[in-house]
């Protein structure tokens, strides 16, 4: 049982990518000159409770931040 349950959760985690890449791709059509990274990432955490949103991007900010020093 265990195993389908794994199976099930692996396709599901691909037909999410697999979403997610599609929709990274229709949003830099629109849009050439966007960074793809960002793009990925926004479209994650708009499928977030916006509290989680909202630490997940500071998360990030912080990091960015630091990278630039």
């Amino acid at each position: 049982m265990k195993q389908r349950a794994q199976r099930d959760k692996t396709a599901q985690t691909r037909d999410w990518a697999r979403r997610l890449a599609a929709r990274v791709e229709a949003v830099l059509a629109a849009h050439p000159h966007a960074d793809p990274d960002n793009v990925r990432h926004t479209l994650i955490l708009l499928e977030q409770p916006p509290l989680e949103r909202l630490q997940r991007s500071l998360i990030r900010g912080r990091a960015a931040a630091i990278l630039r020093k």
